[in-house]
Formats: structure tokens, C-alpha cells, sequence
């Protein structure tokens, strides 16, 4: 292999790898996520648990809809040391589960996680504060 052919080899490496590297960790998040239409759900808040009403479903599906891109990796950790403030275990009618928990901290903005499945990964994203919550 000449000089000059091991030099293109080389660049196109250089040049080729960093970009894979960034779209798999890229992609995820500009992709919009298909989530399914959500039939019923719970909100479990403050110690408390209660079944949302219809409107409270549809908003949820609204803001589903609107916030289907953005989402980072699977597999984030949520945080530890801070117990969510509130979890919304939602579901299809053919039973796909959606749930959302949400942090807020006290000098910056909400972090929501979401989840396909109970126990499963999490994707996480930051929003103002109270985007995700319902209306009293």
C-alpha cells in the first residue's frame, strides 16, 4: 500500500468514525419517538394516587404528542438522592405502557424521565418549570 493510500485510509477513519460515534448518540434525540395514544392512566403525587379523569388524559396525550422529539439516550439514570415529585403511569388500549416521572430542583428546571415499561430505561429531558403538570 503506498503512502498516499494509507494516508486517505487513515483521514477517512479520522474523518469517519466521529461521525458515526456522534449520529448514534445524536439520532436518538432528533428522531421523533412514536408514543401510543393514551387511554387511561394514574398519577401518583405527594403520597397520594389517584386515577386521571378524561381531560387529564387527553392533555396528556397533547403534550405527548407535542414533546415526541428531544428525548435523550436509553438508559439515564434519574436521580438518586431526589425521590420524583410526580409519576404518571399511563396506558393504550392494546396495554403499551408510557410512564413519566418528573424532578424539579430547586435552581433550575423540571427533568422528566420516560419510560416504555415498568423497570425499563429511561430517556430523560429538561423543561420550565410545571410543563408537564396537569391543570387543578
Amino acid at each position: 500500500m503506498s503512502r498516499n493510500n494509507k494516508f486517505l485510509l487513515i483521514f477517512a477513519v479520522a474523518v469517519i468514525v466521529p461521525v458515526v460515534l456522534i449520529w448514534t448518540v445524536a439520532w436518538p434525540i432528533l428522531r421523533p419517538w412514536s408514543l401510543p395514544d393514551i387511554t387511561r392512566g394514574t398519577l401518583h403525587e405527594a403520597g397520594d394516587e389517584r386515577n386521571l379523569m378524561a381531560d387529564e388524559i387527553v392533555a396528556m396525550n397533547q403534550w405527548l404528542h407535542q414533546h415526541q422529539t428531544g428525548w435523550g439516550i436509553a438508559g439515564e439514570v434519574p436521580p438518586k438522592d431526589v425521590p420524583a415529585e410526580a409519576v404518571y403511569q399511563l396506558s393504550s388500549a392494546d396495554g403499551q405502557s408510557v410512564i413519566l416521572s418528573t424532578w424539579h430542583f430547586r435552581h433550575g428546571a423540571d427533568v422528566v424521565g420516560i419510560q416504555t415499561k415498568a423497570g425499563g430505561a429511561y430517556r430523560m429531558r429538561s423543561f420550565e418549570r410545571g410543563t408537564l403538570h396537569l391543570p387543578d
